[in-house]
């Protein structure tokens, strides 16, 4: 029993000093164990890093070559946007084109014509013209005396084929019209009217053959004398074929009576058609009388100007009517006689 305790004493005491024999390595890992297990996870998990970072670069490397050949979908798709759809197109045109609004041109047209409908024109020599400008019940003249820029009709109107009538030849029983002084000017009208209304002459005299009479007293007249047509009016017309002395446009020189002479069957048709290519417009046409305060007068033709009468003519307007268009007015608020 004593020797088989001195054996196990023996054993233990051999193994103790196999322990104590322990390489300075085995020591070092085994005092260092956590920090060595901690190191290598670090390393482990760095090398996962390098290694998801290396596959997305070579996946990276592969997309350019992908996406720069375009699928022949996408190529389609732009063109189908950008091209717009056929019901697009047609939608313009669907829509009127807007009427430019029309430049005003104030009423009175110039400093020789008054709104005030009770005032007595004055006396003035020369006064101003304006070639639109309204003369008529509501817009009456301020002055007794000539306007501007008079001429004499054989100066202009020279043609075989005119008729002047010379009121001083009249006999005075037969008289409508006043002779007051040689300055009264009945045979005279506005120059630059008078040179247009010649020229509107003589192509209808080339196209038709026949003549035209032009009376002194149709052209300007006097203040007297158009009030002694306004006093001798045939009051059966409403509304009346005449106006008195201060609303009346033949003071002006721009207005003519024109007599066409064609075997007495006095067509105007010629002259309705063709008058706005030489500045001229039928100033009182019978479907305009409620407006303009005239019963028709298809003689009466009124220089405007080329412009304005091309205008008018396609409008289908009377003067007043197409002065309150310039101005934006709405013509259904003009007077009505």
């Amino acid at each position: 029993m004593a020797l088989f305790e001195e054996e196990l004493e023996n054993m233990a005491t051999t193994h103790r000093k196999k322990k104590k024999k322990k390489s300075g390595f085995q020591r070092f890992v085994d005092n260092n164990f956590g920090l060595l297990m901690a190191i290598m996870l670090a390393v482990f998990v760095l090398l996962v890093i390098l290694i998801i970072h290396s596959f997305k670069k070579d996946n990276s490397t592969d997309v350019p070559s992908k996406t720069n050949t375009p699928a022949p979908t996408q190529t389609v798709a732009p063109t189908k946007e950008a091209t717009p759809s056929p019901t697009a197109t047609p939608e313009p045109t669907e829509t009127p084109t807007p009427t430019p609004s029309p430049t005003p041109y104030p009423y009175g047209m110039c400093s020789s014509v008054t709104l005030d409908t009770e005032s007595d024109p004055v006396d003035g020599e020369n006064w101003e013209i304006d070639y639109l400008m309204l003369v008529n019940w509501t817009h009456r003249l301020k002055y007794k005396g000539n306007p501007e820029n008079l001429v004499r009709l054989d100066d202009v109107l020279t043609a075989s084929f005119y008729k002047i009538e010379d009121p001083h030849t009249v006999a005075e029983k037969s008289r409508n019209f006043v002779i007051e002084t040689e300055d009264d000017k009945y045979d005279r009208g506005n120059a630059v009217a008078l040179q247009h209304l010649d020229e509107m002459c003589k192509a209808y005299h080339e196209a038709t053959g026949y003549g035209v009479k032009v009376s002194q007293t149709g052209a300007y007249r006097n203040y007297a004398t158009q009030d002694r047509f306004w006093n001798n009016r045939d009051k059966s017309l409403d509304p009346p074929r005449t106006i008195p002395g201060n609303a009346s446009e033949h003071r002006t020189g721009l207005g003519f009576d024109i007599w066409v002479l064609d075997n007495e069957k006095y067509d105007y048709k010629w002259f309705q058609k063709n008058c706005a290519k030489y500045g001229f417009v039928l100033r009182y046409p019978e479907s305009k009388k409620k407006i303009t305060g005239i019963t028709g007068e298809q003689w009466h033709y009124r220089y405007v100007g080329v412009e304005a009468a091309t205008e008018m003519q396609e409008l289908g307007y009377c003067l007043e009517e197409y002065i309150a268009y310039k101005n934006g007015e709405d013509l259904s608020s003009l007077p009505r006689y």
